[in-house]
């Protein structure tokens, strides 16, 4: 016997009418169908939902991802800031040596200073890949690379103000050499008198010669030997025609018994500078000059600052 579904119903007659709609295994298959139909739509809705959540975590995803390659653009970039400016500090620490070796070899003067020592940064060859990504080790890193800019760049000042203390030495010396008589007044002619005590040719009696006589024809060229002012351009009694120049640092050189005379009072002559001729004015036996250098107004020997003695005593 077959299985139905009855339905009774109560009507307003007061009985009950019976209704037979399905069968049985028809309404079990119904069910079934229906909870398979219930189930399939939940799956749909939790696969849908686990591909909206998996595309928002991707989209994080990306987002994180694309924001650390930025960083680690900018971290590459101040890394590659850094080795530029070291390289370029180390470049000029270089240069700065080099010129400072030039320059002491120049000038004789030598550091008492340890030196510089070794500048040398290392880089990332001997350190763990899984390390180099770690934030803490990019901010000690980079801190790393500032110290070793700031320790370059005081080393450089260093060097600077060493720098400046040979540049100011080399410019006295500079300025002491131009001002310093370092050559013949006159070319040719011979040493007639020597400095010191001699004979005179006139008394005969032992006296002090404070220049040097160097004899030569009448209206030779006679130059500056340094550097410096005219202060004197005139007569100056047994000296005749005579001009002084003040070569500053307390050094004057004396012309006397000049022929003629191409300086003023004030003007300003260089090293070989024609600033008169040769003659035989004032006290004189004949044609010479008598050429005197003084420092701080006392005579020395003339001699010794013309060029060929100070070649053949040069070390």
């Amino acid at each position: 016997m077959r299985k139905r579904l009855t339905l009774l119903i109560y009507n307003e007659g007061g009985s009950f009418v019976r209704l037979r709609l399905l069968s049985k295994k028809f309404l079990n298959i119904s069910i079934a169908i229906g909870i398979f139909f219930v189930f399939l739509t939940g799956f749909i809705v939790f696969d849908y939902s686990c591909l909206k959540y998996s595309d928002y975590h991707s989209r994080n995803l990306k987002e994180e991802l694309s924001l650390l390659k930025e960083q680690l653009e900018d971290r590459n970039h101040q890394i590659e800031t850094f080795y530029s400016r070291i390289d370029a500090l180390q470049l000029k620490l270089i240069k700065l040596n080099q010129l400072e070796q030039e320059i002491r070899s120049y000038t004789g003067i030598h550091s008492n200073s340890q030196g510089t020592g070794d500048y040398g940064i290392g880089g990332l060859s001997d350190i763990p890949g899984e390390k180099v990504c770690t934030t803490d080790f990019y901010n000690n890193f980079l801190q790393n690379m500032d110290d070793n800019v700031d320790k370059l760049d005081r080393v450089a000042g260093d060097q600077s103000e060493e720098f400046q203390v040979l540049w100011e030495t080399l410019r006295e010396i500079k300025a002491i050499q131009q001002v310093t008589p370092s050559m013949r007044p006159i070319e040719g002619g011979w040493i007639s008198s020597t400095f010191g005590f001699r004979q005179s040719p006139f008394s005969k009696k032992h006296e002090f010669h404070s220049g040097v006589d160097i004899a030569a024809h009448k209206g030779t060229p006679v130059m500056a030997t340094a550097n410096g002012t005219v202060t004197f351009a005139g007569y100056k009694g047994t000296l005749g025609k005579a001009i002084f120049i003040d070569h500053g640092y307390g050094i004057l050189t004396r012309y006397g018994h000049l022929n003629a005379l191409n300086v003023k009072k004030g003007q300003k002559v260089i090293r070989g500078d024609v600033i008169g001729e040769v003659g035989s004015t004032g006290r004189s036996t004949g044609p010479h000059l008598h050429y005197e250098v003084r420092l701080n107004d006392i005579p020395v020997n003339a001699q010794k600052y013309m060029s060929e003695y100070l070649a053949k005593n040069d070390p």
